[in-house]
């Protein structure tokens, strides 16, 4: 039997999450998360993506927590390296990005 290698539970999650290269790409892509925790966060998006294992990316999450902004939608960013990138299934078009954060998750104003 396997042993899970997680540091941290996970959150099951369908929230948008926007993305950008944090050098060379001016705008931002959407994509929809699946699940994140304290390390990481997995998400897809549409294939093909111009994304590799290795690079680093800026991600704001979109979040309706009504308790902590007036405006009923909190922004959750942060900045991780790509650790993995599931190419869609033959009958998906959806690819699948695995992310370590580099720093911490912090609230902020929309991102992109």
């Amino acid at each position: 039997m396997s042993q899970d290698r997680r540091r941290y539970n996970r959150l099951v999650l369908s929230l948008p999450v926007k993305y950008a290269l944090e050098q060379g790409q001016e705008e931002c892509s959407l994509g929809v998360l699946k699940n994140i925790s304290l390390g990481g966060l997995y998400f897809e998006c549409p294939w093909p993506v111009d994304v590799a294992a290795g690079q680093i990316l800026n991600l704001s999450i979109a979040a309706t927590l009504p308790s902590l902004d007036l405006q009923d939608t909190s922004y959750l960013s942060a900045r991780g390296e790509v650790l993995r990138l599931d190419q869609p299934a033959a009958s998906g078009r959806n690819c699948g990005i695995a992310v370590r954060f580099l720093d911490e998750l912090i609230f902020s104003a929309p991102q992109c």
